[in-house]
């Protein structure tokens, strides 16, 4: 199966990220596929039923309800099931306004909304996925409110940029993983989206103890990596972080700095 979907689902650079997970040997692994141009979402819910995987697709631009008063999207990343039902959508919450020296300035807020919250993680066969996209990875908070929630693998569909990406990808990951205990995934885009933007690519997977065990190159790709929940319930039994916080001490950590 898996060099079926390698063959079906590696193509050329494009707007949408993905990954599914598909049995293997009692395990659960996941299959990530960076680079997968979607024109729609209906044409999406065809390939759960024909793979038998479940999707994480985003980040999708959506016109809600506001729309008409506000002409702006949502960033959205949608959860499929493997009859291509959708299980989950979340809104970015985070919006990514920033001016980087060199990588081009960044005005997420100018053309979309920030969502009104969190999804609460669903239940899959690979366990418990929390949903986010790109930017919210560097908001602790959210990835430890969706742990503290019962997630066990967290989602992150990105475009990071060619100077952030070497810099902070693969560190913000392991560090999600690491102080969540959870297993992270991160599907990239890749490529050059015009002559003042390019993507960095390099999809990867993070296990709860923070090591990379899946990664693609910085082009179009696939990986695979194994779930092992097992594992996960282990490391959190041998180092169990969540009992010995201290709200008491630093409360609600979400205020701008002063």
């Amino acid at each position: 199966m898996a060099c079926e979907l390698r063959k079906r689902l590696t193509v050329e650079k494009g707007f949408s990220l993905m990954f599914g997970f598909i049995k293997s040997h009692q395990l659960l692994s996941l299959l990530l596929c960076p680079g997968l141009q979607i024109p729609r979402l209906s044409v999406l819910c065809a390939q759960p039923r024909e793979c038998g995987l479940w999707l994480s697709l985003g980040g999708f631009h959506e016109r809600g309800q506001d729309w008409e008063q506000t002409q702006k999207i949502y960033n959205c990343h949608v959860l499929l099931n493997s009859k291509g039902s959708v299980m989950a959508t979340y809104r970015k919450t985070h919006l990514c306004d920033v001016e980087i020296p060199g990588q081009g300035p960044m005005h997420e807020s100018n053309s979309t909304m920030p969502g009104p919250s969190l999804e609460s993680p669903v239940s899959t066969p690979a366990g418990k996925i929390g949903l986010a996209i790109c930017y919210d990875m560097r908001f602790p908070e959210l990835s430890l409110a969706l742990a503290q929630a019962g997630a066990e693998i967290l989602t992150y569909p990105s475009a990071f940029g060619s100077v952030t990406g070497p810099a902070h990808w693969e560190v913000l990951l392991r560090a999600r993983a690491i102080e969540t205990q959870c297993y992270v995934v991160a599907a990239a885009q890749c490529g050059r989206h015009h002559e003042a933007r390019a993507s960095y690519g390099h999809s990867m997977v993070v296990d709860p103890w923070g090591t990379v065990v899946a990664r693609c190159s910085e082009g179009p790709g696939l990986c695979l990596a194994q779930v092992n929940l097992s594992y996960l319930r282990q490391l959190r039994q041998h180092l169990p972080v969540f009992q010995h916080r201290r709200p008491d001490l630093y409360g609600n950590l979400g205020h701008p700095l002063p």
